[in-house]
């Protein structure tokens, strides 16, 4: 697989910005003059907003739900990635820098390498990735980078062709659970071991009442929280991670 083989993944924004939807970028140049310039070609379910919007398959009904294609402008695309896997050389790999490890693209700090998934809080309370600075010899850990500020995860490992670079796109959201806590983290100093575990509760904020979070199915982008004696769905598109309030306890 060569880096023109990569799929390219955007959440498009629609009907006015209140859908949110996971979309392909389609590789495909409109004509200066023709009358999609300065668009870009989508494919989705349901795009809604896309210009001259047409089923993906011609045997198909254009419905809510089904693969459709349609001309959107790029400014209301966001998030782009490519999570598909690409094997590089090792030639490649020494040319441009590239060692095995795990990277987040964060939007403020660029290509940050990463030790751990969301293995601690940040201060602030929100989901952290324990950055890493300096060389892979002797690594220092760096201030947390809270995951609503990073795009992607970039995985690199050894292959017998290479190396294998894999992308996929972050959570901002931690999910209720127990995890490891790194209390002794000194900026400046290497990573030292867990200290210990920590349960971290999670509740949104909702017309001014907190909710507590049950659990987040990253795949279907959806966080069930209960209000009252139920248990609903919202989508996570819906709920900015400034309205997660996170409460860790000590295990």
């Amino acid at each position: 697989m060569t880096i023109s083989d990569l799929r390219t993944f955007a959440t498009f924004d629609g009907h006015g910005g209140k859908v949110s939807k996971r979309v392909e970028v389609l590789d495909h140049e409109p004509s200066a003059s023709g009358p999609y310039e300065g668009l870009v070609p989508v494919r989705g379910e349901h795009p809604l907003g896309a210009i001259d919007e047409r089923a993906a398959d011609e045997s198909a009904a254009l419905a809510r739900g089904a693969a459709s294609i349609g001309w959107v402008d790029p400014a209301t695309l966001r998030d782009w990635y490519r999570p598909d896997r690409v094997v590089v050389s090792r030639l490649e790999a020494r040319r441009s820098g590239l060692e095995p490890g795990t990277y987040a693209d964060s939007r403020g700090r660029g290509r940050v390498r990463v030790d751990g998934l969301e293995a601690r809080l940040a201060p602030d309370g929100r989901p952290a990735f324990r950055a890493l600075a300096g060389s892979a010899d002797a690594p220092v850990v760096d201030v947390p980078l809270p995951t609503d500020q990073a795009v992607r995860l970039v995985s690199v490992r050894a292959v017998d062709e290479g190396l294998e670079v894999v992308t996929a796109p972050v959570s901002p959201f931690l999910s209720p659970g127990r995890y490891e806590t790194f209390d002794d983290d000194v900026v400046g100093l290497p990573p030292r071991p867990a200290t210990g575990h920590v349960l971290v509760s999670a509740s949104v904020l909702l017309d001014g009442e907190l909710h507590e979070v049950e659990r987040i199915d990253e795949r279907a982008a959806t966080i069930w929280i209960r209000q009252g004696e139920r248990t609903v769905p919202i989508a996570a598109s819906s709920i900015g991670p400034d309205l997660v309030r996170y409460r860790p306890v000590p295990d």
